[in-house]
């Protein structure tokens, strides 16, 4: 075996085979033409970045882990039961029944409510984190051309982003969760069903229909802003595989651990993105005319007809 890895030819060989099978990917996400520098260029983005946030990682994490025990803590010591019971408590009587006797949930393993409260809590940590973590990451994304303008329009984006969430939240509590659950326990017990849900997918439902209807208003929302700080429509339109790619894994390492759920996240959030990329449309006058002049860092992938 070793003299044949050592013919000559051989490691040539794989080295194509290697380039090519890199060449194949990078093409697949870039519609078939990509710069020689296309890898590597973004792995030195990424490392300048990553190193600008070196400093302020002691208090990144800090706010990470404070926001992730607030929260698993209040899960823990009986958070979820109180969701649980706010929620069924806003079902119709003639659906649920007196005191809610056509509906349980249950909890087949301690683990499994275990797991779904630290799941929530790091997706929460995160969402709470991204804020400070943009705002420290500003001038290292000013100089490599990502972004433009003073980074205190961080402020501003919080305040909209928040409306957004805040917004679609009110919209997932008031109207959407309740009609969501109303239906698909109604539809049971008209099946002559017993309900059981368990308590990690009740809660997922919940999670979904709420606190997800506000993270899909923002998607839209968080388009506009990226355009006003310089990444141009046609870079947002262009690069819509890599967005799919990162939702998915971001909903396969997040959400429970099924297909069907990844792609119950990453169809909504896609649809989002198409909604954001109508609203730019119409915004920047069909791309002729974007909200803030493009940083050449990220039109460079925008060559004559695509």
């Amino acid at each position: 075996a070793a003299a044949v890895s050592s013919a000559p030819g051989v490691a040539d060989d794989v080295g194509d085979r290697a380039s090519r099978a890199t060449g194949t990917l990078m093409e697949g996400l870039t519609d078939g033409e990509r710069d020689e520098d296309d890898v590597g260029g973004y792995y030195d983005d990424l490392a300048f970045v990553a190193a600008s946030l070196r400093s302020r990682a002691f208090f990144l994490t800090a706010v990470f882990g404070l926001t992730l025990a607030g929260v698993f803590s209040f899960l823990y010591l009986g958070g979820i039961g109180t969701v649980k019971n706010n929620f069924v408590n806003r079902i119709p009587e003639e659906v649920v029944g007196v005191g809610a006797e056509n509906f349980g949930v249950i909890v087949l393993h301690p683990v499994e409510a275990l797991i779904f409260e630290v799941k929530i809590s790091a997706i929460l940590g995160a969402i709470a984190t991204l804020p400070f973590a943009a705002y420290f990451a500003w001038p290292a994304l000013r100089d490599r051309g990502f972004v433009r303008g003073r980074r205190q329009v961080i402020f501003g984006w919080l305040a909209a982003l928040l409306a957004g969430l805040l917004g679609g939240l009110a919209l997932g509590y008031t109207v959407i969760a309740p009609a969501v659950i109303s239906w698909l326990v109604g539809d049971a017990i008209r099946a002559g069903m017993v309900i059981s849900y368990r308590i990690s997918d009740f809660a997922w439902l919940v999670f979904f229909t709420t606190i997800g209807i506000g993270l899909l208003a923002d998607v839209p929302v968080a388009m506009v802003l990226l355009n006003t700080a310089g990444i141009s429509y046609r870079a947002m339109r262009s690069r819509w595989r890599e967005v799919t790619v990162a939702i998915m894994l971001a909903a396969a390492l997040f959400t429970p651990a099924d297909v069907f759920t990844m792609f119950l996240v990453t169809v909504p959030l896609m649809a989002a993105y198409g909604v954001g990329l109508a609203i730019l449309w119409v915004l920047t006058l069909g791309g002729r005319r974007d909200l803030a002049e493009p940083t050449v860092d990220l039109v460079r992938e925008s060559k004559p007809g695509t």
